[in-house]
Parts: structure tokens; C-alpha cells; sequence
């Protein structure tokens, strides 16, 4: 992948003090874009203003869970040239529905749907007018199938991965340049799970292989930068042999299948 040729181009990554969202950043680095990196503390991203010296970093200390802080970062943004938005702010609340926190749970809500669901809108009318842009919408293996004691998550997951392909199919359907891909990972080593079961060492278990984050993050920019015509990107065989399993199991099958995985994760 040839290198970012305009020296202005800025690239979003919302929840990007730590995780996958910091990946992004340096990958996007590396490629030639200036960031404008967005977490509820921005201050671990001072490490790479000090690394890319040639390059911008900017740091937004936003809650993006608040919903009017969607409307405050993009407002901002239009003092620069924005060409690719990565929304990865996001959780999971873990647990069985009956016990699980409601407020935790319309928190999370706020911010997986909510917040992507106007970012999305907002940068899709703005990137039109141009006739370029790429919005990258962090979906998940998680939103190929209901999973009982994840349910909110998954189900979050869902909404992302079904309004990206919807999106993705009216730009190309009307010729335009713009795209909005979702990208899907799998288990990432990050502190996710940590977040989801309210434990602060909770050991991450999973019966395929885990990815490296920064692996991830590379391979899965790189394919959304280069595709055309794909609405969604699944990277690493064992994650698309989930997808098949997903698709032709039984139903039935596969929800036993992740309510005995899930119950077991604390």
C-alpha cells in the first residue's frame, strides 16, 4: 500500500488512548496521515506525538458516550481535512440479561450505536460533498449470532455490521466514491474483557487463536484502504471459518455452543 500523498489528509480514530484504537493510530502513522486521536484521556497518545515528528497527532479528550460530544467532534473537525474516520469506541456488559446493569448496559447502547450511528451520518454527508472518504466501523465476530450471556453486546454488534453493509451498498449502488466498511475482529489481547466483566484481571479465554492487536490493526486497514466492492472484512482463517460454522450450523446449535463459551468467561 502506497503511502498518504497528501500532507494535510487527517485521519479520526475515536477510543484511541489504548487498544485497538491506538493500533490504528500508529498504523495510520506509518502510513502518512495525521490523526486526530479521541478517548475520554488522551494522554497515552502523547508517546506517539513524540515518535511521528513528521506528522501531526492530535488528542480530543471527549466522552463519546455522551451523545452531544458526537455533534462537539465533528463540528471541530471541519477545521481540518478529514479523510478516513475509524469508529472503535466501544464496550460490552457481560453477564446473564436478568442481572446485568441497565445503566451500564443503555451506556454501552449510547455509545456503540448511538455515537457510530451520527458519526457515520455526519461524515458520510460531509465526505459526499467531496465525493471521497472512508468511514471504518469496528463491528465484530459477535455480530454473526446471538449470544446468550453477552446478549446487549452482540446485539450492538449487530446493529453496526447491518447499518455499515446497508450504507456500503446505497454509495456504490449510486456510484459514489465514499465507503463505509466494517471491519469484524475477533478476540483481540486488549482490555476488553476486563471493561465487559467489571474485573480488573479477568483471564481472557478463547478457544481460537488470539490475534495480536497490532497485527490486527495493520491487516485490517490495509484490506479496508484497498477494497472496492467489499461492504465488511473478516481477517484470519479461524474467524472466517466461525463465519461459515455461523451461517450453516443449526441455530440451535451454535447458541448452546456460545451460552456454554460465555458462562464460563469470569
Amino acid at each position: 500500500m502506497k503511502k498518504n500523498q497528501n500532507k494535510q489528509a487527517y485521519a479520526i480514530v475515536t477510543g484511541a488512548s489504548k487498544g485497538l484504537g491506538y493500533a490504528y493510530c500508529e498504523e495510520l502513522l506509518k502510513l502518512g496521515y495525521n490523526i486526530i486521536g479521541v478517548a475520554r484521556d488522551t494522554s497515552s497518545l502523547k508517546e506517539l506525538q513524540d515518535k511521528y515528528l513528521d506528522l501531526k497527532v492530535e488528542s480530543w479528550d471527549l466522552d463519546l458516550s455522551d451523545i452531544k460530544n458526537s455533534y462537539k467532534l465533528f463540528e471541530k473537525s471541519k477545521d481540518f481535512d478529514i479523510e478516513i474516520v475509524i469508529n472503535n469506541a466501544g464496550y460490552g456488559v457481560w453477564g446473564f440479561f436478568e442481572e446485568s446493569d441497565l445503566e451500564q448496559e443503555l451506556n454501552m447502547i449510547d455509545l456503540n450505536i448511538k455515537t457510530l450511528h451520527i458519526l457515520t451520518k455526519l461524515f458520510v454527508q460531509e465526505f459526499q460533498k467531496k465525493n471521497r472518504g472512508r468511514i471504518f466501523n469496528i463491528g465484530s465476530m459477535a455480530a454473526f449470532t446471538p449470544a446468550p450471556v453477552f446478549s446487549s453486546y452482540y446485539a450492538s454488534k449487530a446493529y453496526v455490521w447491518s447499518l455499515g453493509v446497508a450504507i456500503n451498498t446505497e454509495l456504490k449502488k449510486t456510484k459514489s466514491k465514499v465507503r463505509v466498511i466494517t471491519l469484524c475482529p475477533g478476540p483481540l489481547k486488549t482490555e476488553f474483557w476486563n471493561r465487559s466483566s467489571n474485573q480488573k484481571e479477568a483471564k481472557y479465554k478463547s478457544t481460537i487463536k488470539v490475534m495480536k492487536t497490532s497485527t490486527y490493526a495493520k491487516k485490517s486497514l490495509l484490506a479496508g484502504l484497498k477494497t472496492k466492492r467489499k461492504n465488511y472484512i473478516i481477517t484470519g482463517r479461524s474467524n472466517k471459518m466461525a463465519k461459515s460454522l455461523t451461517k450453516w450450523a443449526p441455530q440451535s446449535i451454535v447458541l448452546n455452543s456460545v451460552y456454554n463459551y460465555q458462562r464460563k468467561r469470569k
